[in-house]
Protein backbone atom coordinates (compact mmCIF):
# COMPACT_ATOMS: atom_id res chain seq x y z
CA UNK A 1 0.00 0.00 0.00
CA UNK A 2 1.26 3.40 -1.07
CA UNK A 3 1.05 6.29 1.61
CA UNK A 4 -0.31 9.24 0.36
CA UNK A 5 1.31 12.21 2.31
CA UNK A 6 -0.33 14.90 4.17
CA UNK A 7 0.36 18.21 3.05
CA UNK A 8 -0.55 20.72 6.01
CA UNK A 9 -3.01 23.59 4.12
CA UNK A 10 -3.51 25.89 7.74
CA UNK A 11 -2.36 26.26 11.11
CA UNK A 12 -5.38 27.22 13.35
CA UNK A 13 -5.63 26.62 17.28
CA UNK A 14 -9.32 25.13 17.94
CA UNK A 15 -10.81 23.85 21.70
CA UNK A 16 -10.92 20.77 23.05
CA UNK A 17 -14.32 20.75 22.28
CA UNK A 18 -13.43 20.45 18.03
CA UNK A 19 -10.62 18.42 18.84
CA UNK A 20 -13.33 15.67 20.59
CA UNK A 21 -15.98 16.07 17.16
CA UNK A 22 -12.78 15.51 14.79
CA UNK A 23 -11.91 12.56 16.32
CA UNK A 24 -15.08 10.73 17.36
CA UNK A 25 -15.75 11.28 13.62
CA UNK A 26 -12.47 9.89 12.45
CA UNK A 27 -13.02 6.73 14.91
CA UNK A 28 -16.43 5.95 13.66
CA UNK A 29 -14.98 6.28 9.99
CA UNK A 30 -11.98 4.15 10.51
CA UNK A 31 -8.92 3.53 12.71
CA UNK A 32 -7.13 6.28 14.87
CA UNK A 33 -4.23 5.87 16.26
CA UNK A 34 -3.44 5.01 20.15
CA UNK A 35 -1.77 8.90 20.40
CA UNK A 36 -5.61 10.23 18.64
CA UNK A 37 -7.43 7.62 21.17
CA UNK A 38 -5.74 9.19 24.36
CA UNK A 39 -6.18 12.67 22.84
CA UNK A 40 -9.80 11.67 22.30
CA UNK A 41 -10.18 10.12 26.47
CA UNK A 42 -8.61 13.60 27.26
CA UNK A 43 -10.23 15.74 25.62
CA UNK A 44 -14.02 14.14 25.87
CA UNK A 45 -13.11 14.17 30.19
CA UNK A 46 -12.03 18.30 29.73
CA UNK A 47 -14.24 19.97 27.15
CA UNK A 48 -16.31 22.15 28.86
CA UNK A 49 -19.07 22.75 26.25
CA UNK A 50 -20.26 22.13 22.74
CA UNK A 51 -17.78 22.60 19.54
CA UNK A 52 -20.63 24.48 18.50
CA UNK A 53 -21.28 27.00 21.41
CA UNK A 54 -16.92 26.85 21.64
CA UNK A 55 -16.20 28.36 18.13
CA UNK A 56 -19.54 30.92 18.54
CA UNK A 57 -17.90 32.22 21.90
CA UNK A 58 -14.58 32.31 20.13
CA UNK A 59 -15.67 34.12 17.34
CA UNK A 60 -17.84 37.08 19.55
CA UNK A 61 -14.07 37.20 22.01
CA UNK A 62 -11.93 37.89 18.75
CA UNK A 63 -14.92 39.90 17.29
CA UNK A 64 -15.97 42.21 19.77
CA UNK A 65 -12.88 42.36 22.00
CA UNK A 66 -10.80 42.02 19.62
CA UNK A 67 -8.65 39.56 21.48
CA UNK A 68 -6.52 36.98 19.52
CA UNK A 69 -7.78 33.23 18.43
CA UNK A 70 -4.80 32.19 20.66
CA UNK A 71 -6.55 33.81 24.01
CA UNK A 72 -9.81 33.16 22.67
CA UNK A 73 -9.52 29.24 21.93
CA UNK A 74 -8.31 29.03 25.55
CA UNK A 75 -10.81 30.54 27.37
CA UNK A 76 -13.51 28.28 25.36
CA UNK A 77 -11.49 25.82 26.92
CA UNK A 78 -11.18 26.83 29.98
CA UNK A 79 -13.84 29.06 30.88
CA UNK A 80 -12.63 31.22 33.95
CA UNK A 81 -15.21 32.55 35.97
CA UNK A 82 -13.36 35.35 38.05
CA UNK A 83 -11.67 38.73 36.37
CA UNK A 84 -8.09 37.22 37.74
CA UNK A 85 -8.47 34.16 35.81
CA UNK A 86 -9.40 35.90 32.91
CA UNK A 87 -6.80 38.25 33.46
CA UNK A 88 -3.91 35.42 33.23
CA UNK A 89 -5.41 34.04 30.55
CA UNK A 90 -5.10 37.47 28.10
CA UNK A 91 -1.34 38.09 29.25
CA UNK A 92 0.00 37.29 25.67
CA UNK A 93 -2.69 40.02 24.42
CA UNK A 94 0.06 42.28 24.65
CA UNK A 95 -2.15 45.01 26.40
CA UNK A 96 -3.69 45.62 29.87
CA UNK A 97 -7.51 44.89 29.70
CA UNK A 98 -9.43 47.17 31.80
CA UNK A 99 -11.06 45.59 34.49
CA UNK A 100 -14.37 46.30 33.34
CA UNK A 101 -13.81 45.46 30.11
CA UNK A 102 -12.72 41.57 32.10
CA UNK A 103 -16.53 41.65 33.52
CA UNK A 104 -18.04 42.24 29.95
CA UNK A 105 -16.15 39.30 28.89
CA UNK A 106 -17.13 37.36 31.78
CA UNK A 107 -20.57 37.86 31.13
CA UNK A 108 -20.60 36.69 27.58
CA UNK A 109 -18.61 33.43 28.75
CA UNK A 110 -21.56 33.15 31.20
CA UNK A 111 -24.29 33.33 28.51
CA UNK A 112 -22.55 30.42 26.97
CA UNK A 113 -22.23 27.86 29.68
Amino acid sequence: MVSIPRIISEKIEVPYAVVKDLLKKRRESGDISTLQNLTLDVSSKIAKIDSQKAEDLIKKLVDEFKLSRFSAVQIANILPKTIEELRILTITEGRVLLTSELQKILEVIKSFC
